[in-house]
């Protein structure tokens, strides 16, 4: 890894970790859990239980599953980031309409 690549992958980090908190603090609100219990085995443990519908689980699931990814893979452009961006939104506006 050269120096000119730090600053990027600390904003590839920070992006991803704020994202899951993101994730975390919606999901415990929702559930009425601390957020620091909320992992992508939420969705198993609570929601599928609750009968949230696939359109909005898969979406959620591949979120999380994003954010682990990201500890390890190369790092994103700033479109791909940004693309993730409409994707979060999405499934926490699904969620706010879900009765849990």
């Amino acid at each position: 890894m050269s120096c000119d690549n730090l600053p990027r992958r600390r904003i590839r980090t920070s992006f991803f970790a704020t994202l899951f908190r993101l994730l975390q603090e919606q999901l415990g609100e929702r559930l009425d859990l601390p957020a620091t219990a909320i992992t992508e085995a939420v969705i198993e443990e609570h929601l599928r239980p609750r009968a949230v519908p696939t359109t909005t689980l898969a979406p959620l699931q591949e979120l999380f599953q994003t954010c682990n990814l990201a500890r390890y893979a190369p790092i994103k452009t700033s479109q791909e980031l940004a693309a993730i961006i409409p994707r979060l939104e999405s499934v926490l506006q699904e969620l706010q309409g879900v009765k849990l």
